[in-house]
């Protein structure tokens, strides 16, 4: 059985977690989404990642992995960013994230609990209402896109699941600190390679 979180931030995130693995499956379900033979693995896509309160629960389920798991991490992180660094500009290098495994011939999270929301909600077409009423619309991934073309499709709507996560941001580092520290703009392999945020 599982320890309960102490941090209850954290605790929060985690709950969100779960609501925004709902609203995924709900609006995948709608479309018949599934990513079981899809050969665009996510997991070789390069996303970028923005809060401390996510990088914070993302270290402490790397933490919790056996020591040489994590060293086998750190370096496929390290080719990761090498390979990204060195690209000819304008060329984006499918490299797998170095937390993801094989299994089965796909690949899927060795930190599954911890990843981030941009991880939970990559694929499904969704919507975000943005302040002064404008909406930004994302088609989904491709197999989704061709999918919707038969079928009306299930937008997940990201605003309420965005403001809750500003909101734990927020909450966790303080108004104080929310200007002064500098903006969280990195891919799980930097994440990883710096360590838990310092705070």
């Amino acid at each position: 059985m599982k320890k309960p979180l102490k941090n209850p931030i954290l605790r929060r995130l985690r709950e969100l977690y779960t609501r925004m693995d709902q609203a995924y499956a709900a609006s995948a379900s709608a479309i018949g989404l599934t990513c079981q033979g899809c050969k665009d693995s996510c997991c070789e896509s390069l996303f970028r990642h923005h809060t401390y309160v996510e990088w914070t629960d993302l270290a402490l389920g790397f933490a919790a992995l056996p020591a040489p798991r994590q060293a086998e991490i750190r370096a496929q992180a390290a080719d990761y960013l090498r390979i990204h660094q060195n690209a000819l500009p304008g060329m984006r290098p499918r490299v797998p994230c170095p937390a993801s495994v094989e299994s089965e011939g796909a690949l899927v999270c060795g930190i599954y609990e911890h990843r981030p929301m941009v991880c939970r909600l990559h694929g499904v077409p969704n919507v975000l209402m943005r302040s002064g009423g404008q909406q930004s619309a994302f088609p989904g991934c491709d197999r989704a896109q061709d999918l919707a073309k038969t079928c009306e499709p299930a937008l997940l709507d990201r605003t309420p699941l965005l403001s809750e996560l500003a909101r734990l941001e927020m909450d966790l580092l303080g108004r104080e600190r929310m200007g002064k520290l500098p903006r969280v703009d990195l891919t799980i392999a930097e994440m990883l390679l710096m360590g838990p945020p310092r705070l």
